[in-house]
């Protein structure tokens, strides 16, 4: 036990400590001058809030009617210029060396403008080797090949065959 708690315990009050103020919870009193000057106060910074939000929403009010207008003027611009089809305003615009895949419900087209020929776009056409298909490999058939035995790796063109090689 501490000296504070048994000088407590014993109610020996010591001089060389202090008591602590118990009403600290409490709500404080204030005069009538100075509840007067707390309300004035709140009155006026709840006046300067509202004045404030006035200002913002007149400010906001402002920008969102310009920006209308200017959108407004844009199209008014937009219809007065000529009028031309999406079609030629594309070749206005298009880049001449563009070239161009369209694929449609109708088909697909790949479109290669005339300054180049196929030999850039494709390089050169060489024909595709085609592969001898392979014969069977049972003396006296010329039949071609189905199958490839498992066990040597010959082909063959039948079962028939296929079981007198791995026989």
């Amino acid at each position: 036990m501490t000296k504070r708690q048994r000088a407590k315990l014993y109610q020996e009050i010591p001089e060389d400590y202090l008591e602590l103020p118990m009403d600290t919870g409490k709500k404080k009193h204030l005069t009538q001058e100075e509840e007067q000057l707390r309300k004035s106060e709140v009155a006026r910074k709840r006046k300067n809030q509202s004045i404030q939000r006035a200002e913002k929403d007149k400010a906001d009010t402002i920008n969102r009617l310009l920006k209308k207008q200017a959108s407004k003027s844009k199209k008014i611009i937009d219809e007065t210029e000529e009028k031309e089809s999406a079609h030629e305003k594309l070749k206005r615009l298009e880049d001449p060396h563009r070239l161009r895949y369209i694929s449609t419900s109708k088909g697909s087209q790949l479109c290669i403008p005339a300054v180049f020929n196929m030999e850039q776009i494709f390089g050169q056409h060489t024909k595709p080797q085609v592969k001898a298909i392979p014969q069977c490999q049972v003396q006296g058939c010329s039949n071609h090949r189905k199958y490839t035995t498992k066990k040597s790796g010959k082909s063959v063109c039948s079962l028939e065959h296929y079981k007198v090689v791995e026989a």
